[in-house]
């Protein structure tokens, strides 16, 4: 049960992080569109990053 709980918080966690991340590059795509793109590339990285991290 434990495990359980723990694997829809990881979830949770990664659907609110998707979610945020959309938020902010619907945003930067209407203010400019290469700071949109640019943010893109970030959240990319940085979410490629997180799951490695997750897998070690």
């Amino acid at each position: 049960m434990k495990k359980f709980l723990a694997f829809l918080l990881l979830i949770l966690n990664d659907l609110l992080f998707v979610v945020g991340a959309a938020f902010i590059l619907a945003a930067a795509y209407r203010f400019n569109t290469n700071i949109g793109l640019i943010l893109t590339g970030v959240f990319f990285m940085f979410y490629a990053y997180l799951l490695t991290k997750k897998g070690r």
